[in-house]
C-alpha cells in the first residue's frame, strides 16, 4: 500500500488507510483516480502536489500545516478536517472539486482560485480569504467579517445565489459582470433616507411593507452589497424587489 512521497506520479493507486505525517515536507507528486485513504498532516508543507479525480475526504489538516501551489482537479474534498486556524492554502487551484462539509471556515486561503466547485450552505471568514477568485455560481454562501473587515475576492465570472456579506467592506471586491447583479455602495445611507420614506410609499400593502422593511433594516449597518436581482425576485416577486431598488434611488434592477 502507497503512502505519500516526494516525487512520485501514481495512477490509479491504493494508499494506506490512516497514515500520519509530522513535520514532514512532501513535493512535485501527481496523484490521479486514487483513494489518498485518511492521512493526517501535522505541521507538514505540501508544495506543487497535484491531486486530479481523487478521493480525500478523509484527509484531515492540524498545527500549522502549509499547502502551497497545489492544485485539485476534479477531487473529492468532503469532509477534510481543517483545525481552526492550523491550515494555510497559499496560491492553490480548485476546479471543478466537490467541498461541501470541507471545514473551509477554518483555513486560510491567500491567492487560490476556485473553479465550478462546490461548497454550497458555508460561514467563510472575509479574513481568511485574501485575493482569491470564484468562477461558477455560489449557493448560500455567508462572506463573514469583523464590521470593517476587506474582503479581497474576484467574483467577475460569478453567479451569486442567497451569498451574504455580514461585516464585510467590499470595496476591494470585482463584482460578477452578469447583469443581474448589482453592486451598490453608501448602502448605509440610501437605507437611513428610505426608512424615512417607507410608510408614505403609495399602493404598498401592510404584508409587502413588512418585508420591505425587513430587507432594508437588515442592512443599516452596510456600506457597499452585491445583489442578485434573478435571486430576489424568485423569492420575493418583480414588484416587490422593483421597489426595494426603487426606495435605495438604485435603477439597476
Amino acid at each position: 500500500m502507497r503512502r505519500l512521497e516526494s516525487g512520485m506520479s501514481v495512477d490509479n493507486e491504493s494508499f494506506s488507510d490512516i497514515v500520519r505525517y509530522e513535520h514532514e515536507t512532501i513535493s512535485g507528486t501527481t496523484i490521479i483516480n486514487s483513494n489518498v485513504g485518511s492521512p493526517i498532516f501535522s505541521s507538514c508543507n505540501l508544495h506543487h502536489l497535484v491531486f486530479d479525480s481523487c478521493d480525500l475526504t478523509n484527509a484531515r489538516f492540524f498545527a500549522g500545516s502549509t499547502i502551497d501551489h497545489c492544485t485539485f482537479i476534479r477531487s473529492d474534498l468532503r469532509s477534510v478536517g481543517i483545525a481552526r486556524d492550523e491550515a494555510v492554502f497559499n496560491n492553490c487551484e480548485f476546479s471543478s472539486c466537490d467541498m461541501r462539509g470541507m471545514t473551509l471556515e477554518n483555513a486560510a486561503f491567500i491567492d487560490c482560485t476556485f473553479d465550478k466547485c462546490g461548497f454550497n450552505d458555508r460561514i467563510l471568514q472575509a479574513a481568511n480569504i485574501v485575493n482569491c477568485s470564484f468562477t461558477g455560481k455560489l449557493v448560500d454562501i455567508t462572506f463573514e467579517g469583523n464590521g470593517k473587515q476587506k474582503l479581497i475576492a474576484n467574483f467577475e465570472n460569478c453567479i451569486l445565489d442567497g451569498v451574504r456579506f455580514v461585516g464585510c467592506d467590499l470595496t476591494q471586491c470585482i463584482p460578477p459582470k452578469s447583469k443581474n447583479h448589482v453592486y451598490v455602495e453608501q448602502v448605509s445611507a440610501r437605507v437611513k433616507k428610505a426608512l424615512t420614506k417607507i410608510d408614505d410609499a403609495p399602493n404598498l400593502s401592510d404584508d409587502d411593507r413588512k418585508v420591505l422593511l425587513r430587507g432594508l433594516r437588515k442592512l443599516e449597518h452596510v456600506e457597499q452589497y452585491i445583489f442578485n436581482t434573478v435571486h430576489m425576485k424568485k423569492i420575493y416577486g418583480d414588484v416587490l424587489v422593483e421597489r426595494f431598488f426603487s426606495s435605495l434611488e438604485c435603477d439597476n434592477a
